[in-house]
């Protein structure tokens, strides 16, 4: 019986699993063939390398010399934009380096463009100010950005990571301009260089950056847009940004400020090797390295003592100033200053009128200088104690200068008046101190002190008869 009991039992458990088993049993499973893909016929898509071949004797010898940023947290190495410096060179252009913040506005003075690379550091109030009045002289700004360069920060409170794009220290900077860079990335899911992040642009703003060019690859671009300027590297439609996943035909790889001397991309890496070659890649940098030599600052005052063309500077004194012993060791030291700025003096017996030439001279009207004092409505009167100078109004002649600029085609001159012969050497060695700080300074004219001014007297305070005016009685206070 109680094997009857088990037996019942056992199939109560069996039998439901074999009947449900008989009931979905669909036979038995047969694995469909699949292809092996044919490896060796596969290929990884390979970039358009278009490297550019530059005939060095048909290469226009710009000069001139590119002052880059490294002292605001800059995120590059020389070597990445190596392809930018090779072109510079090339073109006769020299590259210094900023590495000291007080140098910026001295050495700005003689070059022809600034370049900044991935700051991560704010640039100062004044540092702006320096470099925005640079630009309004003729100078030029390049400035790159790149999506993959941040800086990480740690929250003290919370400890949380905070990253700081270089967007933020370049805005400021570009905001004077019309430019601005977007915290984002370009991607192109449809038409792309090898990475949906990897933006090719073929329509380009005609200007002398995009001369001959017919596509551009940029890796990792930020979006750059300007109102008031221009986009110069445009993608097509299905270009999207990742801020909002949408197309924006008022933002694209690069931007020209409306004056067009300021330009910003949103990548540099297009700098780098292998990527300079790729696309036209290669011909638009070579378009920015003429770009960056060909600014051209209007020479003014502000410029000193970066004030000539020419490698030789002709110095003449008026015939009311004689070399004496004094003036031949102060001309010395002139001469040794203007060695230190690579220009040569040539001393001359004749008033030069032409080429680059410093002329000293005194208030006493001589010949030659009349025609430039008139230029600058500037009259001098026998037995005055005072010159009106446009600008500045009554300034005493003793103890002061005056110095004039005049550029032109025919060479630059820089006219120095002065009371007296010592009142001349004192000045010769405020001006070998390459600066014009402590003068009164207008683009073509300034005044600066040579000496030590005398004490004047109103006429008022005699009397025809010799009598002086009597002084006012002095009135008693309350305290006496």
């Amino acid at each position: 019986m109680k094997k009857n009991l088990i037996y019942i039992a056992l199939a109560a458990l069996i039998l439901p699993a074999l009947l449900r088993g008989l009931w979905f049993y669909r036979g038995v499973t047969q694995r469909p063939g699949f292809s092996i893909p044919d490896f060796k016929s596969l290929s990884a898509p390979k970039a358009p390398f278009n490297p550019v071949d530059v005939n060095m004797e048909d290469l226009k010898q710009n000069g001139g010399m590119v002052l880059m940023d490294t002292i605001h947290g800059n995120q590059f190495s020389m070597t990445e934009i190596e392809s930018l410096t090779e072109a510079i060179k090339q073109r006769g252009g020299q590259i210094e380096l900023l590495t000291d913040a007080t140098q910026l506005e001295y050495k700005l003075k003689y070059a022809n463009s600034f370049a900044a690379f991935s700051p991560s550091v704010t640039y100062t109030v004044d540092e702006i100010r320096i470099l925005k009045n640079f630009a309004e002289r003729g100078g030029r700004l390049l400035v790159f950005t790149d999506a993959t360069r941040y800086s990480l920060y740690y929250d003290y409170v919370s400890g949380n990571p905070i990253t700081f794009g270089d967007v933020n220290a370049a805005n400021p900077l570009l905001a004077p301009f019309g430019i601005s860079i977007n915290n984002d990335y370009l991607y192109n899911l449809e038409q792309n260089e090898g990475n949906f992040r990897n933006v090719l642009f073929d329509e380009f703003f005609k200007s002398e950056l995009t001369f001959g060019l017919k596509q551009v690859a940029l890796y990792g671009t930020h979006s750059v847009e300007s109102p008031s300027g221009v986009i110069l590297l445009r993608g097509t439609e299905t270009t999207l940004s990742s801020a909002n996943d949408a197309n924006d035909p008022a933002q694209g790889g690069a931007a020209l400020s409306a004056e067009g001397n300021v330009i910003a991309f949103g990548d540099f890496t297009f700098l780098s090797s292998p990527y300079n070659n790729y696309a036209d890649n290669a011909l638009l940098i070579g378009n920015l390295a003429d770009f960056a030599l060909s600014g051209e600052q209007k020479i003014t005052l502000n410029n000193f003592p970066f004030l000539y063309n020419d490698r030789t500077v002709q110095v003449y004194l008026t015939s009311d100033l004689t070399k004496t012993a004094e003036m031949v060791n102060a001309l010395g030291r002139l001469q040794t200053s203007l060695r230190s700025i690579n220009v040569n003096a040539e001393f001359v017996n004749e008033f030069p009128k032409t080429g680059d030439t410093i002329i000293f001279g005194t208030f006493a009207p001589a010949e030659g200088i009349t025609p430039y004092t008139n230029k600058f409505n500037i009259t001098f009167e026998e037995g005055s104690e005072f010159i009106n100078l446009p600008g500045f109004g009554d300034i005493g002649i003793y103890g002061n200068s005056i110095l004039l600029f005049n550029a032109n085609s025919n060479g630059n001159q820089f006219i120095m008046l002065a009371n007296s012969a010592e009142d001349t050497i004192t000045l010769m060695d405020t001006l070998n101190k390459g600066s014009l700080d402590g003068c009164l300074l207008q683009d073509t004219m300034a005044v600066c002190s040579a000496g030590y001014g005398g004490t004047y007297t109103e006429s008022s305070s005699e009397t025809d008869t010799g009598t002086a005016t009597p002084e006012p009685e002095a009135t008693a206070t309350p305290q006496g």
